[in-house]
C-alpha cells in the first residue's frame, strides 16, 4: 500500500509578505523614489537658475559701472577729424592700448552713422564684422530701457555682449558712434578658465549637499507620515489570510471618529468592516454546526417512519394474497400513522427553519388571551375526550388583553397543550392559569430588557403528567428532545414542539420557564405585555 504524507503549511505572515516585495513594488518606496527624483530635479533647476541669475547679475552690474566709459573717451579724444568724418586711427590705437592696461575687458570700435565699423585697434589678422546693428545702441543712448542690454560682438557672429556707447558729434552734427564691447577675448578666456575653479566647485558641492539633505529629510518625513498606512496595509494582509484570532487594532490606537485624518478614517472603517465580517463568519460557523446537527437528527428521525411505511407497503405488495382483510387493514393503518408522523416532522422542521431565519417579523396586535385559549382547547376536544383528561382555565383578569402576534402565540399554545396531552395519563388534568404580573419571565431570569418592563399577563400551563427529571430540564427546549422515559411513537411527538415554542417567545422578547416534579406533573410559564406601550417603551 502506498501512503502519502501531507505537510500542513500556514499562510504567510505580513512580515513574510513585505520581505518578498521588491524595492519598487510598494507604494511607499515608489513615492520615496519620486520624492528623491523631484528634489534632485529641483536642485538641478536651482543650480542652472542660479548660474543664469549670477551671469545676468554680473552683466547688469558691469554694464552699469561702465556705462559712461564711452562718453568719457569721446570727451577726451578727437576720434573723427573735421567735417570730412575721417577716423583718427592713431587716437584709436592709443586708446586701445590704454584700455587694455586699465580695463582689459573693453574692446573699442568706431562706427559711422549707419553702424559700419570704420576703425578699431585689434590685430590685423582679427576677423571683424563689417557693421553692428544700431537698434541696441540707440536703446542704450535713450536711457529708457532695463540693463543689461546686449548687442552684437563684431568678433563672433551670432553672439551678443554687454557694451557701452556714445555719440560722436562735430558742431552738433552726428558723425558716428563709439562702441565699446565689455567682454573681450581676454574676458572670455578668463571666464572659461574659472569654469572649474575652486569657488564654482564649492558652489556646486554646496548645492549638491543641500539637495541630498533635502532628499533624505523628505524621505524620512514621508516615511513617518505613511507609517500608519504601512501598518494598516500589513493588518489588511493579515486579515486577507483569515488570521481572525484577535482584534486588528488596539482601542488606544483608534482616534475619535471626528478626526479629519484620512488614514484614521480608513482605519476606523476597516476595523468596523473586519469586526462585521468576523461576526458574520462566526455566525456562519455556528449555523454550519447547527445545520450538521440538524441533518444528523433529521436523517435519523425521518428514516424510522419512512422505513416503516416502506416496509409495510412492500409486505402488502409481496404477500397481498396471503393476508387477511384484518391484516391488510392493520398494515395500512400502521403505514398511514407513520406517513402522518413523517408529514408532521417535515412540517415542524420547515416551521422551525422559518422561525430561525431573519425574515420572520412578528405582527403585533391586541387580542384577548382568554378567548384564544378557549378556542385552542376546543380544537383538541376529541384528543382530550379520548384520554378523559379534564381541562380547566382560571382567569384572574376580566379582560386579559395582550399585545403580541396572535398566530404565533396560537402556535405556542397548540404545542404546549399537545405536549401536555401526550405526557398526561388518562383521567389526568390540564390547567391554564392567567395572572397579572409587573414583570415578564425574561426579567425574572435577569435579562431585564426594556421591551419586557411594565404590566404583563403571566400564563401557566400545568399538567398532572409524570414530570421531567431535574437533570433533563436544561435540554427540553433543544431540537428533537424526547423524554427518555417515553418513545416518540408513544407520544406521537417530533421533538421539535418545545424548540418552536422557545423560538416564538424569543421573537416576542420574552422567555419560558419550566417547573417539574417527577410523577406529579410540569408547569410551563411565560409572560406577554398587556398593551403596545409596554412593548414599545
Amino acid at each position: 500500500m502506498r501512503t502519502t504524507a501531507t505537510v500542513a503549511t500556514s499562510p504567510p505572515s505580513a512580515e513574510d509578505y513585505s520581505m518578498k516585495r521588491g524595492i519598487t513594488s510598494t507604494l511607499s518606496s515608489r513615492l520615496s523614489i519620486a520624492v528623491i527624483m523631484i528634489v534632485i530635479a529641483v536642485g538641478m533647476c536651482v543650480m542652472a537658475a542660479s548660474q543664469a541669475w549670477m551671469r545676468i547679475y554680473y552683466e547688469e552690474l558691469t554694464q552699469k559701472l561702465n556705462a559712461s566709459i564711452a562718453m568719457y573717451i569721446t570727451g577726451e579724444y578727437q576720434l573723427i577729424q573735421g567735417a570730412e568724418g575721417l577716423p583718427n586711427v592713431a587716437a584709436i590705437q592709443s586708446l586701445a592700448n590704454q584700455a587694455m592696461i586699465i580695463n582689459p575687458i573693453a574692446e573699442v570700435y568706431l562706427l559711422d552713422i549707419d553702424g559700419k565699423i570704420i576703425a578699431h585697434a585689434l590685430p590685423p589678422e582679427t576677423n571683424v564684422q563689417a557693421a553692428v546693428p544700431l537698434e541696441p545702441i540707440k536703446q542704450f543712448l535713450a536711457g529708457d530701457t532695463t540693463f543689461p542690454i546686449r548687442a552684437s560682438d563684431p568678433r563672433h557672429i551670432g553672439i551678443d555682449k554687454i557694451f557701452s556707447a556714445a555719440e560722436i558729434r562735430y558742431t552738433d552734427t552726428l558723425q558716428g558712434y563709439l562702441y565699446v564691447v565689455l567682454g573681450s577675448e581676454v574676458y572670455d578666456g578668463i571666464e572659461d578658465g574659472i569654469q572649474s575653479s575652486y569657488s564654482r566647485s564649492m558652489i556646486l558641492v554646496t548645492i549638491l549637499v543641500i539637495t541630498l539633505a533635502a532628499a533624505v529629510i523628505g524621505v524620512l518625513i514621508f516615511n513617518l507620515l505613511v507609517r500608519r498606512l504601512n501598518k494598516l496595509s500589513h493588518k489588511m494582509h493579515g486579515f486577507s489570510e483569515l488570521t481572525l484570532d484577535a482584534r486588528l487594532f488596539d482601542v488606544k490606537e483608534l482616534k475619535p471618529q471626528s478626526s479629519n485624518d484620512e488614514i484614521d478614517l480608513l482605519t476606523l472603517t476597516f476595523e468596523r468592516m473586519s469586526t462585521k465580517i468576523r461576526r458574520q463568519l462566526e455566525m456562519l460557523s455556528d449555523a454550519d454546526e447547527v445545520r450538521r446537527e440538524l441533518i444528523s437528527n433529521v436523517s435519523h428521525d425521518l428514516r424510522t417512519p419512512l422505513s416503516t411505511v416502506q416496509g409495510y407497503l412492500e409486505t402488502l405488495l409481496i404477500k397481498n394474497g396471503q393476508l387477511t382483510e384484518a391484516q391488510r387493514l392493520e398494515y395500512l393503518n400502521t403505514a398511514m400513522k407513520s406517513s402522518q408522523r413523517l408529514g408532521q416532522l417535515i412540517g415542524d422542521l420547515f416551521e422551525l427553519s422559518k422561525l430561525e431565519s431573519t425574515h420572520v417579523v412578528p405582527n403585533f396586535e391586541q387580542f384577548s388571551l382568554a378567548e384564544l385559549i378557549f378556542d385552542i382547547i376546543q380544537e383538541f376536544s376529541l384528543e382530550v375526550s379520548a384520554k378523559n383528561i379534564h381541562i380547566d382555565v382560571r382567569n384572574d383578569q376580566h379582560n386579559a388583553v395582550v399585545f403580541a402576534d396572535i398566530s404565533l402565540i396560537q402556535r405556542v399554545f397548540e404545542n404546549l397543550i399537545r405536549n401536555a396531552i401526550a405526557y398526561t395519563p388518562d383521567n389526568g388534568e390540564i390547567l391554564f392559569l392567567i395572572e397579572a404580573t409587573e414583570h415578564s419571565a425574561a426579567e425574572s431570569e435577569g435579562k431585564n430588557t426594556a421591551k419586557t418592563l411594565g404590566s404583563c399577563i403571566k400564563v401557566s400551563v400545568v399538567d398532572t403528567g409524570r414530570g421531567i427529571k431535574e437533570e433533563d430540564l436544561p435540554f427540553i427546549f433543544d431540537r428533537f428532545y424526547i423524554n427518555p422515559d417515553y418513545s416518540r411513537e408513544d407520544t406521537h411527538s417530533t421533538g421539535l414542539g418545545l424548540a418552536i415554542v422557545k423560538r416564538i417567545l424569543d421573537l416576542h422578547d420574552t422567555s419560558i420557564q419550566v417547573q417539574s416534579t417527577l410523577n406529579q406533573g410540569s408547569r410551563f410559564i411565560f409572560s406577554l405585555p398587556r398593551t403596545s406601550a409596554a412593548l414599545m417603551s
